[in-house]
């Protein structure tokens, strides 16, 4: 057999192995897919179960203006809110809570209390100290 003929038969034969690897890996990407998608499903209900959903993130400091539309909204919604020791837990039309205490160009934290369905129970507030 001569050289050329020998290295067509190397070429062709590495272009078949390159082609099979990358079959082979697809393969087994799609059964690991696979796989851990059934696994989630799994433990869907479980305690520690694993979170397939991308959470978002709450602000780490809103100010006292958001604040006070918080109470608001929530209070309409039934959630109690708390800020500083203060809760807020009732609300009826047509009078407002009274967010007089609250001071709108502070910084506070917010800390959303969720029940095991990722519902909204309580929101509470605490104010940052100044920067």
């Amino acid at each position: 057999m001569s050289d050329h003929a020998s290295s067509m038969l190397r070429l062709g034969v590495s272009v078949t192995l390159f082609i099979t690897a990358c079959a082979s890996a697809a393969e087994l990407s799609s059964q690991m897919g696979t796989t851990l998608e059934l696994r989630s499903q799994q433990e869907e209900h479980s305690e520690g179960r694993i979170n397939r959903t991308l959470e978002v993130s709450m602000p780490e400091r809103v100010k006292g203006t958001q604040v006070m539309q918080a109470i608001r909204m929530n209070l309409q919604e039934g959630i109690p809110v708390q800020v500083d020791g203060t809760v807020y837990d009732m609300y009826s039309e047509p009078f407002e809570p009274d967010v007089s205490a609250l001071e709108a160009s502070s910084l506070y934290s917010m800390h959303p209390q969720r029940d095991q369905y990722g519902d909204i129970q309580s929101i509470r507030f605490e104010k940052l100290g100044e920067d």
